[in-house]
């Protein structure tokens, strides 16, 4: 009985080392445009909270009489922009799970048509300030 005790113990504790080592995690993700790949990150709090004045990056959602559209857009530091739309519903879904303190991934085509979106709310990444 000691030694299952000690063995529960033991795991408790190992659970909670782990934890502990990913408690306080912080992460700056700054607005990058990468023109060749056609793709653009950063988390809004990042952006918000930089130095310079031209840093932005987020989405918008428009309900019309023919459907649902979504729009996704990012300006880096330099001042290079970058924007992509999608009529699909999964990306419009995926627009809407932006929260304040979310990071995004997209990507797209040519024509400018978003080929991905990715949106993370977790809780490293910076939240805004005002």
């Amino acid at each position: 009985m000691k030694k299952q005790t000690l063995i529960a113990g033991l795991a408790v504790a190992t659970l909670g080392l782990g934890t502990a080592a990913w408690a306080g995690v912080k992460l700056t993700v700054p607005v990058a445009i990468d023109l060749s790949n056609r793709y653009a990150i950063g988390s809004l709090g990042a952006a918000r909270a930089s130095a310079d004045t031209k840093q932005y990056i987020g989405v918008s959602t428009t309900i019309y009489a023919g459907g649902e559209a979504a729009s996704v857009f990012a300006q880096d530091s330099s001042g290079t922009y970058v924007s992509c739309y999608s009529y699909r519903p999964s990306f419009v879904a995926a627009a809407r799970a932006l929260a304040s303190d979310s990071y995004i991934h997209f990507a797209w085509d040519a024509l400018g048509e978003c080929t991905e979106l990715s949106v993370y709310t977790v809780s490293y990444y910076d939240p805004k300030t005002p």
